[in-house]
């Protein structure tokens, strides 16, 4: 039975935490710590300046742990405020950004894999989604966190127009592999806010991770999946309902996905994050996969080697050369000394579409969530990992470069 990214992560903490409290000798103890996942840049309260919000749990005994989200303002260039906390369902993981209620400011959605403790070889369903609405009244504030029970294992959710109204809806992708699914819960327009049901889609296996964008250049949003060794895409359908998914290949375990028009073309392109053969106790076979979209729904496929692990990917300028660049974050579970890694590809100039490693990052000890924003105020892009949080700052004396990763605040 393969295990979402969610429950290796839970396999290999447990692991951790046996291993220290042998340390420790019998009965010996460990201090409550607190773990990251999902992770969100964005300007949240309108000044202009990028916020940070990160998905957080409590470890203080056995799963399930109390879930929080910490919202990190930043209050002038570079300077960031002390956290404040929401609660959310037990053990958040994904975490993504949208207007939900339609005021024009940004939301949050996260998702919860299992609000159970994990039995040996079973995947639950009892996985589920908490809202955070922005408060109208507190630019970059949030109402408490609206829990919606979805069932299956949600490692990721994304708020989008999904069925031909003009309300925002939520789509989920589940992690449980023999459902095959990801989920779309339609937005009530009576009242508004209120999700309907779960219906589902049928979208080849499992997922860890997902995003949303009109792909095929219809008007549409579709829906694109990290389903374990394939991308799925679900092409909206006109009138509503979403055509038979599409399996583009991509390299060894798909765990993360994002989309963009990498080349300039006006086409939507997909980048694809793959762990390799780590998730399965090897080494080696971790890459980023470039799927550049040609014509409308023919994919050209380029893999690029990166370090072991590979989970999430970002994409952005980072170097100030005008054209998109990405970068990737790895993580090897099993390694209990090995840091975070984080490969920066930096796109050619002169040969769009084309990208090639140009330097590999000492990232936090688990860092396994990206993202990419200006977080000095210096109007270069940096990058940010969930683990602390924590930031890799760009070099504005050498543009694509980065320094050595050091908290947010």
């Amino acid at each position: 039975m393969r295990y979402p990214d969610f429950l290796k992560r839970f396999r290999w903490a447990s692991v951790a935490t046996a291993l220290l409290l042998l340390a420790c000798g019998e009965g010996g103890s460990i201090p409550p710590f607190w773990t990251s996942a999902g992770l969100v840049v964005a300007d949240f309260d309108g000044d202009g300046r990028v916020d940070v919000a990160v998905a957080n749990a409590y470890v203080a005994g056995s799963p399930p742990h109390p879930g929080y989200i910490r919202i990190y303002r930043q209050s002038a260039p570079g300077a960031f405020d002390a956290p404040v906390q929401y609660s959310v369902g037990p053990d958040p993981w994904g975490l993504s950004t949208g207007d939900f209620d339609g005021d024009g400011l940004l939301d949050l959605v996260s998702a919860t894999p299992a609000t159970v403790a994990p039995q040996p070889n079973m995947i639950g369903d009892s996985g589920g989604i908490s809202i955070l609405r922005q408060d109208p009244a507190r630019a970059g504030s949030f109402l408490p966190s609206r829990w919606v029970t979805t069932g299956g294992a949600p490692t990721d959710a994304a708020i989008a127009r999904l069925t031909g109204d003009n309300l925002a809806d939520v789509v989920v992708g589940d992690g449980v592999g023999a459902n095959g699914r990801a989920l779309l819960l339609e937005q009530s327009p009576s009242p508004p806010g209120t999700l309907l049901a779960p219906a589902w889609l049928l979208a080849h296996s499992g997922s860890d991770d997902l995003a949303v964008a009109d792909v095929n250049g219809d008007g549409r949003s579709d829906i694109v999946l990290a389903a374990y060794d394939k991308v799925a895409v679900l092409y909206q359908r006109s009138g509503g309902g979403f055509d038979p998914v599409v399996i583009l290949p991509a390299g060894v375990r798909v765990s993360g996905v994002e989309v963009a028009d990498l080349d300039g073309d006006g086409r939507t392109d997909i980048v694809a994050a793959n762990a390799g053969n780590a998730p399965a106790g090897g080494t080696g076979g971790a890459s980023v996969t470039v799927l550049r979209q040609v014509s409308t729904g023919i994919f050209v496929t380029t893999d690029i080697a990166v370090a072991d692990g590979a989970r999430r990917v970002a994409v952005a300028d980072l170097n100030d050369d005008g054209v998109p660049d990405l970068a990737v974050v790895s993580l090897v579970y099993q390694s209990q000394s090995t840091p975070s890694r984080v490969s920066v590809l930096l796109q050619s100039l002169t040969n769009r579409g084309q990208f090639a490693v140009s330097g590999v990052y000492d990232g936090p000890y688990s860092g396994n969530f990206i993202a990419i924003g200006d977080v000095s105020g210096d109007g270069l892009k940096d990058i940010v990992l969930n683990e602390g949080p924590s930031v890799l700052l760009q070099n504005a004396a050498a543009p694509g470069r980065f320094k050595p990763v050091t908290p947010l605040r």
